[in-house]
């Protein structure tokens, strides 16, 4: 059984607080007693509090949500390299505190399957391809995936969008390179 009520008390939190920490396991306690009745509460084994995703635990689900994205092209010969601003320019475009990692999957389908779909179709993509996709900056300049200044890390440990990043997609076919945004 997994539930978000006392989530909001976890997301008020300072970001360097242990979910565990007195204060923030009485507020969430406190709601979840006000939700469920003393019986219900007895049946439960244990009730578990996680901390909020970090960084580089988003990255990783990113990554893991590309595989299936890559899985589908590798079966055609086609091979995918979600680069780090990549993965992290689908965060910010993607994540909301409030609910998780879970749209993530939705702008995936909506904006990388889309376009590699339409790379496809229109022979861009062909056997033997490596398409690697990173960010750049809404001027057409490479992100590395370094922070250049130009972003930060809000109290919640997720990225701030200052500036609009945009997905390039670099196809490379028998030593050829061609970029594409």
């Amino acid at each position: 059984l997994t539930s978000n009520i006392g989530a909001q008390a976890l997301l008020e939190a300072n970001h360097d607080d242990d979910p565990t920490t007195t204060t923030t396991q009485e507020h969430v306690m406190s709601s979840v007693r006000a939700h469920f009745a003393p019986e219900f509460l007895n049946r439960l084994s244990a009730i578990v509090m996680f901390r909020r995703l970090g960084t580089g635990e988003l990255e990783k689900i990113c990554q893991k949500a590309m595989a299936g994205v890559k899985r589908r092209l590798q079966d055609k010969g086609i091979r995918v390299v979600l680069e780090s601003s990549g993965a992290q320019a689908i965060l910010d475009a993607s994540f909301d505190p409030r609910y998780g990692a879970r749209p993530l999957e939705r702008y995936l389908e909506q904006t990388v399957v889309t376009r590699l779909s339409r790379m496809l179709i229109s022979g861009e993509l062909v056997s033997g391809s490596v398409v690697k996709i990173k960010a750049v900056d809404a001027s057409g300049s490479s992100s590395s995936g370094e922070s250049d200044g130009e972003s930060s890390i809000d109290d919640c440990g997720v990225p701030t969008r200052k500036k609009a990043k945009k997905l390039e997609y670099i196809v490379e076919k028998d030593g050829e390179e061609d970029m594409m945004q």
